[in-house]
Parts: structure tokens; C-alpha cells; sequence
């Protein structure tokens, strides 16, 4: 079989300078801006799919790809929310939610590695992703809308409302894998340390 046609690791981090040019463009709070940052929204989820879908079919799964794609997808989707809270269409408490649960489970797969454990996917994470990448997709339609055809009933509400709905779906997440994890993290808060004289 040929090789791929990109390197899954080189299309990963070519996501990584999307979501900053992506804050930039909304940053600016005109149609354009908008319009700007929705695209590259866009092609950052196309992207992620790409390169996911690349690295098994050409066989290229690397345990450095494993760990480089969900840290690729936090640190493009953070940026993301980071520059939705300065635009004022999330809140605080949103942002610090988000980033407590995704640095939490980093935790815990550093918990889990060290005791040699692999800490599975579980469907809530899943679903929160796809939660997250369907919401900040809605989120840019009605920023772009409300910029070109400001007044639109709702248009100006849903970015806020839309945030809530992902944030929410992240907290229940962090408890999903907190429970679904407690055994490993347990034996590893009672570990007796080791004698190392």
C-alpha cells in the first residue's frame, strides 16, 4: 500500500495555527471577521476527521498520535471558547469548566499510564466532542447571521445558549469519567510509598 497522501502528525499540527487566526477574525466583530472564523471553524473539524481517518487507513497509528490528536483538539477547541468569552457570547464560568474537565482527564491518563492502565475512550467523551464541534459550528452561523441581518429574532441569544448546552455536556462528562475511573484512582491516592533506601 502507498503511503498517505500527508502525514496524520503533520495534518494534526497544521490545525494548531488555525484556532488563533481563527480568535483573530472574530476578534475584529465584523461580517467579515465572522464569516472568516466560521471557515476555519470548519476546517479544523474537517482536519480532525482527516487525519484520524488517514492514520487508520494507511496504517500510520503511532502512540505519539494518540496523545498529539486529543491535545491538538483541547488546545484548537480551548482557543476556540477563549476567544468567544472575549467576544462576549460565553461566560467565565464556562471557560473555566471546560478547561478544569479537559485538564482533569489529562490527569487521569497521566494516573493511568504511570500504573501502566490504558484509560479508554468513553462514549460521554465522545459525545462531548461531537457535542463541542456541532455547538461552536451553530455558534458561528448565528454570529454570522446576526452580523449580516442583525435583529434576527433568537440570532443574538443562541451563541450564549448554545455555550451552556456544551459547557453542561462537559461537566457531565468530567463525572462520567471521574466514576467510570474512581477504582484506578483510588488505588493510586492509598499507594504506599515505596522505600527507596
Amino acid at each position: 500500500m502507498a503511503g498517505p497522501p500527508i502525514s496524520p502528525n503533520v495534518l494534526t499540527a497544521l490545525r494548531l495555527p488555525l484556532a488563533p487566526i481563527a480568535v483573530i477574525c472574530m476578534t475584529t466583530r465584523t461580517p467579515g471577521g465572522y464569516v472568516a472564523a466560521a471557515v476555519l471553524s470548519i476546517l479544523l473539524e474537517l482536519t480532525d476527521l482527516a487525519d484520524g481517518a488517514i492514520a487508520r487507513r494507511y496504517k500510520q497509528v503511532t502512540d505519539f498520535g494518540k496523545l498529539f490528536d486529543p491535545f491538538s483538539d483541547a488546545f484548537c477547541r480551548y482557543t476556540l471558547f477563549l476567544g468567544m468569552y472575549a467576544i462576549g457570547v460565553a461566560d467565565l464560568w464556562m471557560i473555566i469548566a471546560i478547561f478544569y474537565r479537559d485538564s482533569s482527564i489529562s490527569f487521569f491518563r497521566t494516573v493511568s499510564a504511570v500504573r501502566q492502565v490504558v484509560l479508554a475512550a468513553r462514549p460521554s467523551g465522545k459525545f462531548k466532542a461531537i457535542v463541542q464541534g456541532v455547538g461552536t459550528q451553530v455558534v458561528f452561523v448565528a454570529l454570522v447571521i446576526e452580523a449580516w441581518l442583525p435583529g434576527l429574532p433568537g440570532m443574538r441569544a443562541l451563541p450564549w445558549w448554545t455555550m451552556w448546552v456544551m459547557t453542561l455536556v462537559t461537566i457531565g462528562s468530567f463525572f462520567d469519567y471521574f466514576l467510570g475511573n474512581w477504582t484506578i484512582l483510588r488505588e493510586a491516592w492509598s499507594e504506599i510509598p515505596k522505600d527507596e533506601g
